[in-house]
């Protein structure tokens, strides 16, 4: 991906004037037509019109480069100014102040229907709507074909939009945008409408669009899918960019931000503390994007092991090793990989990776751990092990029905898997004030090789509402080896079996 910005955002602050009253209003009004009858009485007109309304700032202050190639997502509880922002890059909306520098054409999906006359038929719509997009006459008579399959609405294209459902309408729309040949594409939650079929071939296009290096800026509710589709990730809250940085570390935050009502101060610590971490990386080979990451402390996350118990960890896992070599079928062939995955395991090891903890004043989570089968701890898997993952829990209250949770995440933040005592319909039980629990979920490892996060949730309803006691995200970083040269995200150990047609058939003589 180059660094060449395709957008410019510098400065943009976005303000509604809010009158204190109906009177006010009208007291604004009659002073606005006054100040233009009598210029010279402009400035004493505009300071008694300004005192009737005060200013909303959807947005403050914000700045940001988007370069080409990227694909960006912007998270933020409702309010936050994610949609105002979308319309003033897209072009649909002016700023109070601030400028914004698009380098390119620009596709919008904002709010369904928006840039659509009701009154026309959805053919109609797709010429005009490709045209203002740039496409000549010609050039949208071709791609109609495509636009159409695209969309797969069927007979409705020759129908008023008024009669369409939500979902049609979000067809359409993406269907153009997805053949004008942007060099940006805005999607503004609009993808939520659609089915799950439509959705996926959405993705496609998108990830089609990705390689084809142009840019995405994405508002999404769905954590997970700013996390599939994009490298980097924006955190708004009340008009304010809060931090910018990978999706997993924007997700955490954005996590804990509405955990605690919105209130900014409730993160500006962990904000500090990924910020200092941001401006310390290593110099050295393992640099770029795709490089692995470092893992991430502060003083009020660190949890080191004991050197004694590092040293015994690495000591299971050396034995392990030597163990699978010897029995391996091609030894020669494998006896580098696995002296090169020795020299690494032989540096100082850490057993809490990434780790992002918030709550703790209601309950807490104490111990957390990776148990192979002979319930020694350990880091270090081959997929398709046995594992038990351990967290102690204490409650510093009377709680009828707790819910303890495991989530395991891959390196872009992505939930691989995901259970708990209540969506598993394994119910935990009362837990008293200061009594401690051990919560054990077994499962064989059925993961592809790569590096896995394990993250802990301690929580209970109250109602309807739920309530977090303690969570600890990303707090256990694994490490999963194959067996053999299968590939994808799991690993269903399937058993293959060939055979003749001849022998499955039944003997009829």
């Amino acid at each position: 991906m180059t660094q060449e910005p395709v957008i410019k955002v510098r400065g943009v602050s976005k303000a509604y004037r809010i009158c204190h009253s109906p009177a006010a209003r009208l007291k604004a009004i009659g002073l606005h037509a006054a100040k233009h009858l009598v210029p010279p009485l402009w400035e004493r007109f505009t300071a008694a019109q300004e005192q009737c309304y005060r200013n909303f700032y959807a947005l403050s202050d914000i700045s940001l480069d988007i370069c080409r190639g990227e694909a960006v997502g912007i998270i933020g509880r409702n309010g936050s100014g994610k949609s105002t922002l979308l319309q003033i890059i897209a072009g649909t909306l002016t700023p109070t102040s601030g400028t914004v520098e698009i380098f390119g054409r620009v596709a919008a999906l904002l709010e369904l229907g928006s840039g659509f006359n009701s009154e026309f038929t959805g053919r109609e719509n797709v010429f005009i709507n490709a045209s203002i997009l740039g496409l000549s006459d010609g050039q949208v008579r071709e791609r109609f074909p495509s636009i159409a399959a695209f969309a797969d609405i069927g007979e409705f294209m020759d129908e008023p939009v008024k009669i369409y459902s939500n979902g049609m309408v979000m067809r359409l729309a993406f269907a153009v945008c997805a053949h004008v040949d942007a060099d940006v594409l805005i999607i503004d939650e609009a993808l939520a409408v659609g089915d799950a079929q439509f959705q996926l071939k959405c993705a496609r296009a998108i990830d089609r669009f990705l390689e084809e290096n142009r840019t995405l800026l994405f508002v999404s509710h769905d954590a997970s899918m700013v996390k599939r589709l994009c490298r980097r990730a924006i955190l708004l809250n009340q008009g304010h960019q809060l931090y910018v940085g990978v999706p997993n570390d924007v997700v955490n935050l954005y996590s804990k931000l509405t955990a605690a009502g919105g209130l900014a101060e409730s993160i500006a610590p962990d904000i500090a503390a990924l910020r200092k971490n941001a401006t310390a990386k290593p110099v050295g080979p393992a640099t770029g994007p795709d490089a692995p990451k470092e893992p991430r402390e502060t003083a009020a996350h660190r949890n080191p092991e004991p050197e004694a118990a590092d040293s015994a960890q690495l000591h299971r896992k050396l034995k392990a090793l030597e163990i699978a070599l010897a029995a391996h079928p091609r030894r020669t062939e494998v006896e580098e990989k696995m002296r090169a995955l020795l020299s690494e395991e032989c540096r100082p090891t850490q057993g809490i990776g990434q780790e992002f903890a918030y709550g703790g004043a209601l309950g807490r989570i104490h111990e957390v751990a990776a148990l192979d089968a002979d319930g020694q701890p350990r880091t270090w898997f081959q997929t398709g092990e046995p594992v038990v993952v351990r967290m102690l829990v204490e409650s510093f209250a009377d709680y009828p029905d707790p819910i303890l949770a495991l989530t395991i995440k891959n390196t872009t933040g992505m939930e691989i898997y995901g259970t708990n005592t209540f969506a598993s319909n394994q119910p935990s039980g009362p837990i008293a004030k200061g009594e401690r629990r051990e919560a054990l979920f077994r499962f064989n490892l059925s993961l592809m090789p790569g590096h896995y996060f394990l993250s802990f949730g301690f929580t209970h309803f109250i109602g309807d509402e739920l309530v977090i006691l303690h969570r600890r995200y990303d707090a256990i970083k694994i490490e999963v080896h194959g067996r053999d040269r299968t590939f994808g995200i799991a690993n269903l150990d399937a058993v293959i079996e060939t055979r003749s047609p001849a022998a499955a058939e039944p003997d009829h003589s």
